[in-house]
């Protein structure tokens, strides 16, 4: 109500609009939608409406059908991998390629987050910014560990295998992180053995896709 009532009055100072930004839009009732949707039919010259939405199928098509729609996607960590190498080469700082293709990743497509994990990076004073330093500041496993344990995986021998984990838990990292980590290693040898080493679906730096690819070799697709 407050909303419909402001939209009415016109902008003040030099301003040319009123920007309303919903968020979670989703979570308005169907009467809120309804009051909502007598302004957006008709909204003064002056008023423009943002809805943000995570689950847009619970917008009434009424609502929708008046909306100009954006889908706003995960970037590829190959595209926040570039924008990092340009941010450090910019403020001239040296990293390891490995890391900068890490550090994409662990943001998890958003580019925001990969910029503040990056800064804390740089805050540590390491040059040129490596994988020992990205391990200890987010408790990462030790790659050498995990690889060494899908040798052990590999070669199909037990003892190897068990006593590989136990190190890896006896250094902190929780089961659940190890877990992942593991699948995490064992889908990119898998897309590797589907698609081949230079496919675009396997997110590694040209080192690492190289010691992956021989590794995937070990293995045929099913298995892994």
């Amino acid at each position: 109500r407050q909303l419909i009532a402001g939209a009415t009055l016109s902008p003040t100072g030099n301003a040319l609009f009123k920007i309303y930004i919903i968020d979670e839009v989703h979570m308005l009732t169907r009467e809120a939608f309804n009051t909502l949707l007598k302004t957006m039919e008709e909204p003064p010259a002056h008023v423009k409406f943002i809805l943000a939405t995570t689950e847009p199928h619970k917008v009434p098509p009424t609502i929708q059908s008046r909306c100009q729609r954006f889908d706003f996607r995960n970037i590829p960590v190959a595209g926040i991998a570039g924008h990092l190498r340009e941010v450090l080469a910019k403020e001239k700082i040296e990293a390891d390629d490995e890391v900068v293709f890490q550090v994409a990743r662990l943001a998890n497509g958003s580019m925001r987050d990969a910029l503040s994990l990056l800064d804390r990076l740089i805050a540590t004073g390491q040059s040129p910014l490596n994988r020992r330093t990205l391990e200890e500041m987010f408790g990462l496993p030790d790659r050498e560990l995990v690889v060494g344990l899908v040798d052990a995986i590999a070669d199909g021998d037990i003892k190897a295998t068990l006593e590989r984990t136990a190190d890896l838990l006896m250094r902190g990292i929780g089961q659940d992180q190890l877990v992942d980590v593991l699948i995490d290693r064992l889908r990119q040898l898998m897309l590797i053995a589907a698609c081949g080493a230079e496919s675009e679906l396997v997110e590694l730096s040209e080192d690492a896709r190289a010691a992956a690819a021989a590794q995937a070799r070990r293995f045929d697709a099913a298995a892994l």
